[in-house]
């Protein structure tokens, strides 16, 4: 009779492993983002599609940049692999009391004419005291957006994190950014590509007047 109960105890331990393993895999298919939101709720739902839709237009501003990029190689050949956009630059600021500058930009490395890697920067130091600095950095490989890692450079610590890691409302924020950055991008192309093909009007205009 013992014996028949020790095995019906460790049946019962084993299916509840076996379950509790398949619950796990189950979840592992969910972001981590998820655990503190209601799963199958209206808000949830309304926030996944926001998410998917920022994905869809993030990865069409990247096709357009990427032809936007291709007619600018030809008046610039030495931005073909790599091309960095200031978006802001504060030489001297006050930043918590202390004087600071700031530097913000975009960064597109290309492959084969395509886009390989996006990173929005932001580059924050202290003037008197240079080993107080704080870098932060959003770093998109496409085309998954979710797995864009985060990080968080500081004299005192390190941070890394991903996109598809945080809150969805968080997300939501990280890719309205990737978005707009992307958007300005290509609106600042289009007027480097009109002041170089000026300037390059000019000089065969100053050339052929002989």
């Amino acid at each position: 009779m013992k014996k028949i109960t020790w095995l019906t105890i460790l049946l019962f331990l084993l299916n509840v492993s076996a379950f509790a393993q398949s619950k796990e895999r189950g979840q592992d298919d969910l972001s981590r983002s998820d655990v503190f939101s209601e799963h199958g709720s209206s808000y949830t739902k309304s926030l996944q599609k926001i998410v998917r839709d920022l994905e869809t237009t993030i990865n069409e501003r990247l096709t357009d940049l990427e032809k936007k990029h291709s007619l600018l190689v030809i008046l610039r050949p030495e931005l073909e692999k790599v091309q960095t956009i200031v978006t802001e630059d504060i030489p001297f600021t006050f930043d918590e009391g202390y004087e600071s500058n700031l530097l913000k930009y975009v960064r597109f490395k290309f492959e084969g004419g395509k886009i390989k890697e996006v990173e929005l920067a932001s580059e924050k130091k202290r003037i008197q005291y240079e080993f107080a600095f704080e870098n932060k950095r959003l770093i998109f490989s496409p085309p998954d957006v979710l797995a864009s890692q985060v990080k968080l450079e500081r004299f005192d610590k390190i941070e890394n994190t991903k996109v598809g890691d945080i809150s969805l409302e968080n997300q939501i924020k990280a890719l309205r950014l990737l978005e707009s950055s992307l958007r300005s991008s290509i609106y600042r192309i289009d007027i480097m590509i009109a002041l170089y093909k000026d300037k390059k009007d000019r000089k065969n205009l100053y050339q052929i007047d002989i």
